[in-house]
């Protein structure tokens, strides 16, 4: 407020004074030669007598006593300088900062991520990338066909799909974990006999993803060597969700296993069955391969990388 009340005062005084003449008085004041100051300005020296006369002109006062070797300010030369110096700095950074801004090119992007992928991989990175991000949230399904319809560029920690033609980038792999509601007791009969374990377990009141069930089945074909046959009662689009429900009723569901360790270290949920087997899946990026945004999605994803990088270091 003050730069400007001074800038103000300085316009009302002298009226349409060109601001490089003002600039250009102020370097020869501080180097008393007009070489000098044609060099720090880059300009020629006639140029730079050229504004200091068109300066003196237009106020009408002798700003330097001229000699031989150099300049010396006379008392209102002493007086003007006084009076631009500091506005002249202050706008000098205005004008640098708002070069750099300029230069910086801030790239945007609109991805698509379910709720969980959000709040466990991206909520602690994306905020930290220089990007302007825009965040969809739906299920797998929903995501495929916004990014098939353009609405996203870029879907983020998704199974692989062959609906349609999109190109894939690998994100990790999650395990998959069966796990239940802590207050379930299981048959003894069950525990001495896979076969009845599979039977019981069947009927029991399950929560799903979605009603592909492809966590279900690729968890029983590699767990049980066959297909489950299995009615689920409550479809969650949320697998955060499903371990909450799971707390407090009663129920049995498959998830990913670094989404259900903290439940599982404090017993307010649990796993049915031990078993030596990892079973797997892998998540990708998912993007369509012809759109102008191709940039930002590389852009993204090694940012991503990098995070995670960084992430693995500190552990």
């Amino acid at each position: 407020m003050i730069i400007l009340i001074i800038f103000v005062c300085l316009y009302i005084t002298y009226i349409m004074i060109n601001l490089e003449w003002l600039r250009t008085f102020s370097v020869i004041y501080e180097c008393n030669n007009i070489t000098e100051a044609s060099k720090k300005l880059n300009m020629t020296q006639p140029g730079v007598s050229k504004h200091l006369s068109a300066l003196e002109s237009h106020i009408g006062k002798k700003l330097f006593e001229r000699t031989t070797r150099k300049l010396a300010p006379t008392e209102y030369g002493n007086f003007l300088y006084t009076q631009i110096n500091n506005p002249l700095q202050e706008l000098e950074k205005v004008e640098y900062y708002s070069g750099q801004r300029a230069k910086k090119e801030r790239y945007a992007i609109t991805i698509g991520c379910t709720t969980d992928f959000f709040k466990k991989e991206l909520i602690n990175k994306i905020y930290s990338f220089d990007m302007y991000i825009v965040t969809h949230f739906g299920t797998e399904k929903d995501l495929i066909e916004a990014l098939e319809m353009d609405k996203i560029q870029l879907v983020v920690g998704i199974k692989k799909y062959d609906v349609y033609d999109h190109q894939f980038i690998y994100v990790k792999n999650e395990t998959l974990e069966l796990i239940c509601s802590e207050d379930i007791e299981i048959p003894k009969n069950t525990e001495r006999s896979e076969e009845e374990f599979i039977k019981w377990i069947q009927k029991q009141t399950w929560f799903t993803y979605d009603n592909n069930q492809n966590d279900i089945k690729k968890f029983w074909d590699t767990r049980f060597n066959t297909n489950p046959r299995i009615v689920p009662r409550y479809i969650l689009p949320s697998y955060l969700d499903i371990i909450e429900t799971l707390k407090n009723n009663s129920g049995f569901s498959i998830v990913p296993k670094h989404l259900c360790e903290e439940g599982l270290n404090k017993n307010l949920i649990k796993t049915p069955i031990k078993s030596s087997k990892k079973i797997e899946q892998k998540l990708f990026y998912s993007f369509k391969l012809k759109n102008s945004n191709l940039k930002e999605i590389r852009l993204f994803i090694e940012k991503m990388k990098k995070t995670n990088a960084n992430n693995v270091y500190k552990k």
